[in-house]
């Protein structure tokens, strides 16, 4: 059985506990201990299922198909829950770790092109830029962190350009490019896009 826990507000207790079995069978929703609701499986979960709270507010649960997976959708009166996959701050912690990954992965690369040198670098085209790059994706990955919506929009144009023109000299050299690359850079990007409605959100809920 898996078991996750909310807080039902920003910086309170974990009060809320939703526990599964495989499949999203046997969903039980528990606030304080006592059950609030359930659902049977993922075709309830799927229509989705509003719980009334011992406060008045109301909960929902939904469970929505996205091109980087199934997620799981909870509100409490049309907000989503603080730590939460909707939740502005995970959107934004999942947006800049992308970043930083980028960055990572490129350093790496890069050193290990100047360390261990061999043609297949180069087919791939990772190289001392590689490494450069990196860097100015470590610089914008703490820019993000603190919410600058120019370093993400950057972020996201330099990467797209960097596959773009990864394509083209991939197709120049007679290689094939590979699908699965750019299925990659597709699921890395989408994290990264969807962090430009959740830093406006953050610095909205700031201002209230």
């Amino acid at each position: 059985m898996q078991k996750s826990t909310y807080a039902l507000e920003p910086g309170g207790p974990k009060r809320l506990e939703i526990t599964w079995n495989v499949m999203w069978k046997d969903f039980t929703v528990k606030v304080d201990d006592r059950i609030v609701g359930r659902a049977s499986g993922p075709k309830e979960l799927r229509e989705g299922k509003q719980f009334r709270l011992k406060d008045g507010s109301s909960l929902s649960v939904r469970l929505r198909n996205k091109l980087s997976g199934v997620e799981l959708e909870i509100l409490r009166d049309g907000q989503p829950l603080p730590g939460t996959s909707a939740d502005p701050a995970t959107r934004l912690k999942n947006a800049y770790e992308i970043v930083f990954f980028i960055s990572a992965l490129n350093t790496v690369l890069g050193m290990a092109s100047v360390l261990f040198p061999a043609p297949f670098w180069q087919t791939v085209g990772v190289g001392v830029p590689s490494i450069a790059f990196g860097l100015a994706f470590l610089i914008l990955g703490l820019l993000v962190k603190r919410k600058s919506q120019i370093a993400l929009w950057l972020a996201i144009a330099v990467f797209a350009l960097d596959g773009i023109l990864g394509f083209v000299f991939m197709t120049m050299e007679g290689v094939t490019p590979s699908p699965g690359g750019l299925l990659a850079r597709i699921l890395l990007a989408i994290p990264m896009i969807q962090g430009i409605p959740a830093i406006r959100a953050l610095q909205w809920r700031a201002k209230d």
